[in-house]
């Protein structure tokens, strides 16, 4: 009788460590990780919890308000104030797959502001006004993995003839919708492409622009800028990161004519952010600033 108690005491308490065991591993398993699918079809106010819930369930506190009251109507919402939360390789990915959805899903709603063109018409539009376009480069602008197209165009109506001829451009970005024929036009500004032979520059100086390019969310393009004493080309990339195309680097390489024409290369990392559309060829810091006519 006294070794069937005890049997019967070991068995008790080691399936009621069973039962906990089991109960602790189902909290877990209940929080699921979402398909691409599943995300891409929830809201955006779906996925800011949906992503906040990796660290819900590890015990945080969150400064917002909303946050904290939406986590505390949850049956597994224990906080811990001052926890220390680390986040598995798995949760780190998912947090960003999140982050990423949220941004494109922003971006898109930016979109709908825009005007809505359709590239054929808003090319003979421009033809019909005598402007030429020189260049048109298409690639992916932005995330939406959606073929964009940028367009240079000469907008002066009666360029000068010969080897001095003036000429001015715009830089036209038009990102691509749902819809083949439709785009949007997302800015067009005449600061991003040199003009050639004009009076931004000193004389004596030839200055213009080669290969654009536009390929994986990047665009480039080269100036050259040219007077007796130097020669200087200049390749500008511009790169999207959180919603615009930003100017990564400048690679400048000079030929110094009157010093036996030795070469000097410089990479230049830009000291505040400078967006595509604000972007200035013009501007000192970018270009030499012997070359200008200030």
């Amino acid at each position: 009788m006294k070794y069937l108690i005890i049997v019967i005491f070991v068995s008790f308490f080691s399936c009621k460590g069973k039962v906990d065991k089991s109960i602790e591993v189902s909290s877990i398993d209940s929080f699921e990780l979402l398909a691409n699918k599943e995300l891409q079809s929830k809201s955006l106010e779906e996925l800011r919890f949906i992503r906040n819930e990796v660290y819900a369930r590890k015990g945080h506190v969150f400064k917002d308000k909303s946050l904290n009251d939406h986590y505390a109507s949850k049956k597994w919402y224990t906080p811990k104030a001052n926890a220390k939360i680390v986040l598995s390789t798995t949760e780190e990915e998912y947090v960003k797959k999140i982050k990423d959805l949220e941004k494109s899903i922003t971006e898109n709603q930016s979109l709908l502001t825009l005007p809505t063109v359709n590239l054929e018409k808003e090319r003979k539009s421009y033809e019909n006004k005598g402007f030429k376009i020189v260049e048109e480069v298409k690639g992916l602008y932005n995330n939406d993995l959606i073929t964009d197209v940028v367009w240079v165009i000469n907008k002066m109506t009666r360029p000068k003839e010969g080897g001095t001829a003036k000429m001015e451009y715009w830089l036209q970005v038009f990102l691509g919708t749902s819809v083949d024929t439709e785009y949007k036009s997302l800015f067009k500004s005449d600061k991003v492409i040199p003009c050639n032979n004009c009076y931004n520059w000193q004389n004596k100086s030839d200055h213009s622009y080669y290969d654009i390019n536009l390929k994986n969310k990047k665009i480039s393009f080269y100036t050259n800028q040219w007077t007796q004493d130097v020669g200087s080309d200049i390749k500008f990339d511009f790169e999207f990161v959180n919603g615009s195309m930003i100017l990564n680097q400048i690679k400048k390489k000079q030929v110094l004519f009157k010093e036996n024409e030795r070469e000097e290369e410089e990479t230049i990392k830009p000291s505040k952010t400078v967006r595509l559309q604000n972007f200035n060829v013009y501007d000192w810091k970018y270009v030499d600033p012997g070359m200008l006519s200030g």
